[in-house]
């Protein structure tokens, strides 16, 4: 008897079928009553949503997570944070505005404050809370779509590897310097950025990185900042920023950047014109670029430009955002003396 081609394929598919059913024929994981119920209520519990400033296609919007019963949350670093009025709601609902208390530009991590009582929180594990070939869970507010109380996205996945990140953006198109955990949870959105990476048990595995897109191959990455890295950014150990080439002798630096002169001190600062030679020129600064943010310090206007850049010395690198059209660039560059 000859089998038609089609009688194969549905007699293959009718077995995987079979071999597949059960894995997940008796219950969804992810449901109210499901194998992994309680770590998502425990993560729903310690993460929160964050509101803030948009610019271009960045979000005005990210995801935290809850690290102390004081009001301290973790967030992956972005232009929101810049807001006269940021503001955190937390899982029950209610709004607090917060301030920033640090950041790190090489791990794209933030640590916000909130004058509130936060009795459930993250506490970080000293040991690894998952290895490789574990289910992890990744809960934050990707598209917005949870507002107030309203419950977080969950995303389930398997976790990959750890290995060390060096990638930064205007040479390598996107801002990182350390180690992460990569894993097959689509977490690169809009928004998840801050959420929290958890164990089947709801321990912390990690932070949602930052979202990092690669404009040569148009891919992202899905990631977290491990857990313990996080520790030593709260307690200002996190790696240290790479040696300038040139040493510093403790002179004024200078980028070769001219601003427009509109408005005065309190006008947008918007790149007029690049020094040909400069430090702004070797990293690929334009015209009309507007600087947004310079050594992890938010750059609202010309004035904040002008008292940020007084402050860098010769030889010392430092890191500046600028919005470029539509696109948010992170680019490292070393001041040379002035002159």
């Amino acid at each position: 008897m000859k089998l038609h081609p089609n009688n194969v394929i549905a007699a293959i598919g009718a077995l995987l079928c079979l071999v597949a059913a059960p894995l997940w024929a008796e219950e969804d994981p992810l449901s109210p009553d499901g194998a992994f119920a309680e770590a998502i209520q425990n993560a729903q519990r310690r993460t929160v949503k964050i509101y803030g400033a948009g610019i271009g296609r960045s979000p005005a919007y990210a995801s935290g997570i809850l690290v102390s019963s004081t009001g301290d949350v973790l967030t992956g670093n972005g232009v929101y944070l810049g807001a006269d009025n940021l503001r955190i709601t937390l899982p029950d609902g209610t709004t607090h505005p917060a301030t920033v208390v640090r950041r790190s530009q090489t791990l794209q991590v933030a640590h916000l404050k909130i004058e509130a009582n936060t009795p459930d929180f993250f506490e970080i594990p000293v040991k690894p809370a998952a290895g490789k070939g574990d289910w992890i869970l990744a809960v934050s507010n990707a598209f917005k779509v949870a507002d107030r109380a309203e419950p977080l996205s969950v995303n389930i996945g398997v976790l990959s590897l750890r290995t060390q990140l060096d990638a930064r953006r205007g040479v390598n198109d996107f801002p990182y310097e350390g180690d992460v955990y990569f894993y097959d949870a689509i977490t690169s959105n809009p928004g998840a950025a801050g959420g929290a990476v958890v164990s089947t048990e709801g321990k912390l595995v990690g932070m949602i990185g930052r979202v990092i897109e690669s404009k040569s191959t148009n891919t992202r990455l899905n990631y977290a900042v491990p857990a313990d890295t996080l520790t030593k950014f709260m307690s200002g150990e996190e790696t240290a920023p790479m040696v300038a080439e040139t040493p510093s002798t403790g002179a004024k630096g200078e980028l070769g950047i001219r601003l427009f002169n509109l408005g005065g001190r309190k006008s947008p600062a918007y790149i007029d014109r690049i020094l040909p030679g400069s430090a702004a020129a070797k990293a690929g600064l334009k015209t009309d670029d507007m600087v947004v943010s310079i050594g992890g310090e938010i750059v609202r206007n010309s004035g904040d430009f002008n008292r940020l850049t007084d402050t860098l010395k010769a030889g010392v690198e430092t890191t500046i955002e600028v919005k470029r059209k539509n696109d948010l660039l992170t680019i490292k560059l070393t001041p040379a003396e002035a002159k």
